[in-house]
């Protein structure tokens, strides 16, 4: 079931239980390099606690359609979750990996399985950096929002993309 992206060392394939410590991480990692461009140290560290509980991303996974990107099928360098209501709850991409059509490919096999699942809709709630990548994904905004982790607050973004 592995579906080659644009470089061929790439493919995406199920979540497995043993990768959690890497999707932890790697979440950790690329909220703390790439987001940082749009959130203050304090949103990260709430946002992205380090180290990661791993406990804790075994609860949050359970029970959602996870997605992995391997490279060389060895390292992950990227994931996504969708819940079974259709909710995106996460689109990570390895720091070191931006810009190579990952996201794109996640996001295309997380439609796939919502299609495949008759849902009428994907939604999410995007960060201010993650907003340009859904609207070029199809996403429309319904609103800009106003969150909190930790105590700390977050604008991110109500986004919608209704699927035919």
């Amino acid at each position: 079931m592995n579906s080659p992206v644009s470089h061929t060392s790439i493919h995406v394939r199920p979540y497995r239980q043993r990768d959690t410590a890497s999707l932890a991480h790697l979440f950790t990692e690329t909220v703390h390099a790439i987001n940082a461009n749009d959130y203050s140290p304090e949103q990260l560290a709430a946002w992205a606690p380090q180290p990661p509980d791993i406990g804790r991303w075994q609860e949050r996974l359970n029970g959602l359609i996870v997605f992995v990107a391997e490279e060389n099928d060895s390292e992950i360098v990227g994931f996504s979750t969708l819940n079974p209501s259709g909710y995106l709850d996460h689109l990570y991409i390895h720091k070191n990996f931006q810009r190579r059509g990952i996201a794109t490919a996640l996001y295309q096999r997380l439609e796939q399985e919502a299609l495949s699942r008759a849902l009428p809709r994907i939604f999410t709630e995007g960060s201010e950096t993650a907003r340009s990548f859904f609207e070029n994904a199809g996403f429309r905004m319904i609103a800009p929002q106003t969150i909190e982790h930790r105590g700390i607050s977050f604008t991110n973004y109500c986004m919608e993309k209704f699927l035919s």
